[in-house]
This record gives C-alpha cells, structure tokens and sequence, in this order.
C-alpha cells in the first residue's frame, strides 16, 4: 500500500508527524498539484521536495536544496511517500526517531507536470521562493542499471516567464579576493568608507545548500585549502539556507567572525555592484549571531579613526572608494593601513599553520600513489566533522613512516618529538610498558596536520573523555565492532547490523552506523554511565543475545576458530583500555580507505563489499552531502542503559 512505508518507520507515540490509519484513494483525477519543500535539520541538514501525486506526496531529500542555475546539478535521494497531511507540517521531530530534527516549510505552492515516469520527472514550480522549470533524472550505477533511490535534480537552462525565475548565474569555486594596495595613512577627503582589521586570518566564505566552507586567502587573493570551522560557527550555513553566498570576511583566533563584503548571493555575481548596493545586500541576510557580524564601515574620518583602531590593539583598517565595485585581485580602490597589533597566523603551503609538511611526495600508498601531501589534504578536508569526536580524548597514533607496504607501529607516548603547542595529556597505561604516557591530544587542524607529517595514518581513541588534570571521564559511547569471521563479508556485517540495531530499538536506544574501513562494520550509541564497566558489560549482553537469537551467523566469543562463517560481535573495545579506530580516520591497507559514517539506508541496500568501501576521494563529497553522520553522538547527552539482566530477560 502507498503508506506502508512510510507508517512502519514511524510511532504515533514518539513523533508529532501525522500518521493516517488508511491508505488515500487515488481516483483518476487524483493527481494533484500542489508541492512543499522542507528544510530539515535531521542528522545532516537538508532539503525534502515534496510533490501531491496519486493521493500521496512523492518525495525526494535533497541535501544541498533547490538547485539556483542550470549548471548545478543536485543529488536527490527518492524517499518513501508522505501522507497529504504532510503538505503543512512543521516541528520538532525527535532525536532517536526516524528523522529526528527540527522540519520548516520552507516553500509551498502548487505545480505544473510536464513529464512523469520512472526515469524522469519534469515539472514547473509556482512557489514564493521556489519558482521555475525543474528536471529530476533517475541516476544509473554506471553500468546502466538504475539505482532505485539515487537521482538527480536540475534547473533547465530554458525557463518558463513566472517573473524572476530565469536562470541565474552559478556559484564559482575559484575566485580571487580583493587585494588593498598597502598604504602609510588614510585617503584624505571624502568618497571613502573604512572598516577596522580585527588581527585575525582573511578567509573567502562559501555557502552552498547549507554548508559553510572557510578557506584563508593568501596575500595575493588567492583562496586556499579549506580550514576547519569553529564551532560556535557551524550554524551560519543553515542559517543562509539552501541558496549559495560567497562573503570576503575575517576570522579571528577567538573563532569570531566578521563580514566584510558579498561577491555571490541569491544566485547573483554582485561584484560589479557598487560598494553601497553590495552593502546593503549584506544587512538583509542573517549573518548576525554570538560570534559573528557584519563588519562596521564607517565614513573617512582620517587619523582619528586611526587612532581610535589603535587604542583598541587593532593592527589597521581597510579603506574603500565609495562606488567602486569588487576587484578581482589587486587595486588602488582599496587601502590598507597597518598600525600595530597582532598578525594572523600563516598558512604554510609544505604543511597547515604551525604545523610543517616534511616530504610531501613521499608516497604512502604504493597502490594508488597517494602522498603524504594527499593525507594531510584528506585529514584537512574532514577536519570540521572529525575532530568534534576526537576532543578530548587521548589519541594513540598508528604510524607507516615508509608506506603501507613497510612495517607500521603504534605510538602512545609522544613527549620526545611533539610540539609545544601541540596538548598533551598524561594517562595511565595498565598492563604497558610504564605506567602512564603522554598521549596528543587533536583539537585543531593543526594537530591533525601534525600528526599526518608522521605518517600516523590511523587515529585511535577510547570511548571516553579527558577530565580534569587528565582524569578519566565515564564512558560516554558504546561501541558494537562487527567483525566478518572467514567465509563472511561486511554484506553479512549489514545484516547484523540490522539485527542489533532492531534489538536496541526494543529499548529506545538509537544506534548509528559505520565503515571501519577494513572489513567490518561499527555501530556507536550515545550512553550516560557512572560506572566505567557497565559499557563493556552491556555491550556482553547485547552480543550474547544476538548469538543466541541467531546462532549460525553471530558469534559473541573471540576465539577465532569459531568464527568460520560467522559475524563476530566484538563488545571488548568497550574496555576503558582498549581504542577504536576514530570516524573519518585514513587505514593503513592497500588503498586510502577511511573509517566512513553510513545511513541506514545504505546498510540496508547493501549486497556487494564494495557497496561500503570508501576512500579518501570519497569524503569530501559524502560529507558535502550528508554532513556528519555521526553528529547525534555529540548532540544527545547520552542514553541511560538497561539494568543488567535486561536484555537476557526479553523472549526472542
């Protein structure tokens, strides 16, 4: 039935959505016209496009949003339908449940349909915001085959006249910065505006359906690899929406952010606007927030403003001729001025900020030529979503300083050779070869980067936080490692998954999915415990229970004799002794594959090993589209565990 679906991943109980006892009756005039489109902040921000069709709502997520021109083309993932009720529904979803997150109507309207069948469906949105002319292309797996959810959303070039839905100019990658000619003082007279320096690093900022991108520029204009951004940031790209922005601004080592000028906004190249115009463009878009602003323009006012940036400790200010557009590289329309202060730190181009790259061609991964210069790119590319799950917690190192293919090491103790800069924390090592080691501690880019100069491919943590004076905090996740025993692969992994994350819902407990990049599968649940053991205890009897509910494919003991065509379900790296290898982290096998969150619905589908295979040419892309997968174990405070015993106590 059409809400079969839809119906089964939902409980009236625990969600505010509607839920309908009857399936519609599609009639032949049922067709409909009407459509809404949602901005959903559910695990990865994005976009639902819903269209009235047969009684239901077709509907796709679309994680960048509505496409502005007709050369972007969007990723769209076809979900189940949604019942009509769905047209104006708005709320908070709630985390555990089956996209849990805050839902706005972002669009509604009605449409027109020009085509529709299971290979392309073409229509004409007559919304407020959303207006135009649009194709959804049911993608192939590059052999042909059609991929039953996978499809792509496009603009076309040819546009209806519905009043300003023409097509529009698309958001570029590369585009230089605005070079200010330096300067001993001020522009005398008038026909000048001037802002002040706030000593922080000159970043281009890059929003596009929803994501924020930071990449410093260098003195010439040039933008650079992206940063990481603060955290206090991270909600301005949802803030901007699904159109694209490219904003000139400043970040300072405080994480706070001030905006100077536009160079993209609402599907508009704006650099040929004059200053004013460019400006007020600026105040009508939400940019201010706790850490963040509008930068202040004030009329020339020579050397008392000077003064006035001076006594403040700032290093200068920046003036511009009033009417000018935005230049493309150097010009005498801009000014700088330097009056003392602090200096951005720089990016250095053999390595990351204070962090230097030694032999950067040095290839790493034999197989595929991989560099040492393309790890630290990769560990700079996941630097925003990876290192939330690292803070705080000690990092053991796993080191090939001659390539995979040459003999690797684990390295805890790193006192000899790490930096000042770089934390370090002392922990006890029971059972080592001292009693305790200084372990690094990753808080920053720069710690990353530090880390990919030695070759220290895969980064382990425990499932626990540093406390004060290097204390150790309970455990704050359970982790369940699904290990293929021989005869079995990570496709019988993803069916045990499925059973064990069936098990925890029986509890309300949520569980969320990854690669370890190796063989297996990991799934991670967000805990609240006082005793450090009740993990690894709990994790026991989740395994012993999958084994005894499914004795010929799940096994819950290590001996590796009886796990011949088995999953073993390794609930032992829940010891407060043991790590795990951290989401996003590279491998040392013979390919650059990385420890990659998954959705459920990618577990689901999967019926080949190379269906969960990614490698670093992957993650920008994936991270692009779903964001961090894995960000609920950070947004929840944390599960309270079943008493023991309780999980035994349940029939099968």
């Amino acid at each position: 039935m059409p809400l079969d679906e839809y119906r089964r991943k939902r409980d009236r109980r625990r969600t505010p959505e509607p839920v309908p006892d009857t399936d519609p009756d599609a009639g032949p005039d049922a067709a409909g016209d009407r459509f809404v489109v949602q901005e959903h902040h559910a695990t990865a921000l994005h976009w639902d496009l819903r269209l009235e069709r047969d009684g239901v709502l077709a509907s796709w997520a679309v994680p960048k949003g509505l496409p502005e021109d007709s050369e972007t083309v969007r990723m769209a993932v076809r979900t189940e339908d949604h019942p009509l009720e769905y047209l104006d529904f708005h709320g908070e979803i709630p985390r555990g449940e089956y996209g849990g997150g805050a839902m706005t109507v972002w669009d509604t309207g009605r449409y027109d349909t020009e085509k529709w069948n299971d290979r392309e469906v073409a229509f004409v949105l007559h919304g407020d915001r959303a207006r135009g002319r649009f194709v959804l292309l049911h993608r192939t797996d590059g052999q042909g085959h059609e991929r039953t959810d996978r499809w792509l959303l496009r603009r076309t070039r040819e546009q209806p006249d519905l009043g300003g839905s023409g097509d529009r100019a698309p958001l570029p990658r590369e585009l230089p910065l605005a070079v200010p000619a330096p300067a001993q003082t001020l522009p005398s007279g008038t026909g000048w505006r001037v802002r002040p320096v706030f000593g922080g690093r000159r970043v281009l900022l890059r929003v596009d359906g929803g994501r924020l991108t930071a990449r410093p520029v260098t003195d010439d204009g040039v933008p650079g690899d992206p940063i990481d951004t603060p955290g206090a940031l991270r909600d301005l790209g949802p803030a901007l929406g699904a159109g694209g922005h490219l904003l000139d601004a400043e970040l300072t080592g405080r994480g706070e952010l001030w905006i100077a000028d536009v160079l993209h906004t609402g599907g508009r190249d704006v650099r040929a606007l004059p200053l004013d115009e460019r400006r007020a463009l600026l105040e009508t878009l939400p940019l201010d927030g706790p850490h963040r602003r509008v930068a202040p323009l004030y009329p020339n006012a020579g050397m008392q403003l000077l003064d006035a940036v001076a006594a403040q400790g700032l290093p200068g200010a920046v003036a511009v001729r009033e009417g000018s557009a935005y230049p493309d590289g150097p010009t005498d329309d801009w000014r700088r001025v330097r009056v003392g202060g602090p200096r951005a730190t720089p990016l250095h181009r053999d390595g990351y900020g204070r962090a230097a790259l030694s032999n950067p061609d040095k290839v790493l991964y034999p197989a595929t030529g991989t560099t040492k210069a393309e790890v630290l790119a990769h560990y700079l590319a996941v630097a925003e979503a990876m290192l939330p799950h690292l803070d705080g917690r000690p990092v053991t190192l796993k080191r090939w300083p001659d390539g995979v293919e040459a003999p690797s090491f684990f390295e805890k103790n790193v006192s000899r050779h790490a930096p000042a800069w770089l934390r370090t924390a002392r922990v006890g090592t029971p059972g080592g070869r001292s009693e305790t080691a200084d372990f690094p501690v990753l808080a920053d880019a720069e710690g990353l980067a530090w880390a990919a100069n030695l070759a220290a491919l895969e980064l382990h943590v425990p499932q626990w936080r540093l406390g004060p004076r290097d204390g150790r905090h309970p455990p704050d996740r359970v982790v369940f490692d699904l290990d293929p025993g021989e005869g079995t692969t990570v496709v019988d992994c993803a069916r045990v998954a499925r059973w064990l994350a069936d098990l925890l819902d029986e509890h309300g407990l949520p569980v969320y999915p990854s690669t370890s990049g190796g063989k297996g599968l990991q799934l991670y649940l967000p805990v609240r415990v006082t005793e450090p053991e009740r993990t690894s205890e709990f994790a026991r009897e989740v395994a012993e229970r999958l084994a005894a509910e499914h004795p010929k494919q799940v096994i819950a003991v290590m001996t590796r004799a009886r796990r011949r065509g088995k999953v073993f379900v390794d609930w032992s790296q829940n010891n407060t002794a043991k790590t795990t290898i951290a989401s996003y982290s590279l491998r040392g096998r013979e390919r650059p594959t990385v420890a990659t969150p998954l959705t459920w619905d990618e577990v689901d589908a999967c019926r080949e090993p190379a269906d969960l295979v990614f490698t670093c040419d992957d993650l920008p892309a994936r991270l692009d589209a779903y964001g961090d997968l894995m960000r609920p174990l950070l947004d929840t405070e944390g599960f309270r565990l079943p008493r023991g015993g309780t999980l035994h106590a349940v029939s099968s």
